[in-house]
C-alpha cells in the first residue's frame, strides 16, 4: 500500500459482490465483507466505495466479463493505481466466477495487479488468501462443485 492510502484511511480491503439467485444475497455479502474489514474509504482525493456491486440476477451467458461491468471498470482502475498489496474479499469461490475459467481469469487479472484473493467461505467453512503463484486448483474446483450444486438447486426450483 502507497502511504497516501494509509494516510486517507483506506485499509486496502475491496470487497466484489455479485448479486445472482446461484450465490449468496446481496446483504449476507455484504454483511461478511464488512465483518471481514472492508470501509468506505478514499482512494488519493477520490471519494470511493470499497465495495463493488454488480447485480446480474435471471443473466445467463457464456461471458460474464460483458455483464459484470462494475467489475470490470474496478479491474481496469486497479491495473492502473498503486494496489499492490490491497486485497480483495469473495464471499465463496463461485463469487470469483461462475466457472472454473471465469473465476482463474478474475484471479489471474488481480494477481497482475498486485493484488490478493480473499475467499471467505472456502471447504470446511474456512478462509484463504490466494497471493499470486498459488496452487488455485483446488479452488477451482471448489468453484465447479458450487456451480455443479447451484445448477441442480436452480433445477429442482423449476420442477417444483
Amino acid at each position: 500500500m502507497s502511504d497516501g492510502k494509509k494516510a486517507d484511511g483506506f485499509n486496502g480491503k475491496w470487497a466484489i459482490i455479485t448479486v445472482n439467485e446461484r450465490l449468496p444475497s446481496r446483504g449476507e455479502q455484504i454483511a461478511r465483507a464488512r465483518a471481514w474489514g472492508v470501509t468506505e474509504s478514499m482512494h488519493g482525493a477520490r471519494d470511493v466505495s470499497a465495495l463493488i456491486v454488480d447485480d446480474v440476477t435471471g443473466k445467463r451467458t457464456t461471458n460474464w466479463p460483458a455483464l459484470l461491468k462494475e467489475r470490470a471498470s474496478f479491474l481496469e482502475t486497479m491495473a492502473t493505481s498503486l494496489s499492490a498489496g490491497d486485497q480483495v474479499f469473495f464471499a465463496t469461490p463461485l463469487c470469483i466466477g461462475f466457472s472454473p475459467a471465469h473465476a482463474r481469469q478474475v484471479i489471474e487479472r488481480l494477481w497482475s495487479c498486485g493484488m490478493l484473493v480473499y475467499v471467505h467461505t472456502v471447504r470446511g467453512n474456512g478462509s484463504a488468501l490466494y497471493a499470486e503463484g498459488d496452487d488455485i486448483s483446488d479452488l477451482l474446483d471448489m468453484v465447479a462443485a458450487e456451480q455443479n450444486a447451484a445448477n441442480v438447486r436452480k433445477s429442482r426450483n423449476r420442477s417444483n
